[in-house]
């Protein structure tokens, strides 16, 4: 008796059910921290991709500005070089005195002494 007495304190009872329900509370604890670590790094990534995309809107939008600036830019600069390019062409013509004269006579109505002015209609003059 001494021995089966020995044998009952070596030997724990099975309790099945006690042990089920201990691994299903680890089971839902180990799922809980698993799901909440997904959301986390699920808010992290759209946190990132919200703050990546406003960048390049704004980035797009400071493009466009800058590209209207260019634009506006180049057309002063080509009406500019137009208007050198008259200025210079006018500013060598004024250095030839024939051209000044027919100038003066054309746009001032200026003759010289005992000229005679006569004034012609052309056909497509009314």
């Amino acid at each position: 008796m001494g021995n089966n007495k020995q044998k009952r304190q070596n030997v724990t009872p099975l309790r099945p059910d006690r042990e089920v329900n201990r691994l299903k509370k680890r089971q839902i604890k180990f799922r809980e921290v698993h799901r909440v670590r997904r959301n986390r790094i699920i808010a992290l990534i759209l946190l990132a991709f919200a703050v990546l995309g406003f960048q390049l809107a704004v980035t797009k939008a400071r493009t466009a500005k800058i590209e209207k600036q260019v634009s506006q830019s180049q057309t002063a600069l080509a009406k500019a070089k137009s208007t050198k390019k008259k200025l210079t062409n006018e500013r060598d013509d004024m250095k030839d005195s024939d051209y000044v004269a027919k100038v003066i006579r054309y746009k001032y109505k200026y003759t010289k002494s005992g000229e005679r002015v006569y004034n012609i209609k052309e056909k497509g003059d009314n």
